[in-house]
Order: C-alpha cells, then structure tokens, then sequence
C-alpha cells in the first residue's frame, strides 16, 4: 500500500466523496443517473478508501463515456459489483 492511502476511511468522508463524484460524471457527460443512489448504497457498503471510491467512480466514468451514454441512464448493479469486486482484490 502506498503511503498516502489509508487503510479505511471515515463513513461520513467516503460517503462525501462516492456522492461528489458521481454527480460530477453527471455534470460533465451532462446527464442523470437514474440509480445513483442505490450505486452509492453499493459503493459505501464495501469499498474502505476515497482511492479505491475513486477507481470504482473512474471505472464507471469510463463505461459511460466509451458506450456513449446520454439523458436518463441507468447504470447496472451487476456492473458496479464486478468493479467494487475487482478494486477489492
């Protein structure tokens, strides 16, 4: 583990962190996750750091982007699981 990463963040900071940057894939692909709460429920439940909030956010920002999404979108839990899974291991 690199200095700077905390093993585990506080609930409250994290929580801050997984909301602000899924509005901000909102903000700049100006569009609406349908779903962003239950994302963020899936999120805070089980990543332990703003680094790994911060890969599974990147990794969604980029299924967004490369699948061209737009308006009202729903992002799948299934989706957001397997990236949560992968930060994890």
């Amino acid at each position: 583990m690199s200095p700077n990463v905390k093993e585990s963040d506080s609930g409250d900071d994290l929580q801050e962190q997984i909301a602000s940057q899924l509005r901000m894939i909102e903000v700049s692909h100006d569009l609406t996750i349908t779903n962003l709460t239950s994302i963020a429920r899936i999120m805070i439940a089980n990543v332990k750091n703003k680094n790994q909030a911060l890969q599974v956010c990147t990794a969604i920002n980029t299924w967004i982007a490369i699948n061209g999404m737009q308006g009202n979108i729903t992002v799948p839990e299934p989706l957001v699981r397997k990236y949560v899974r992968k930060v994890m291991s």
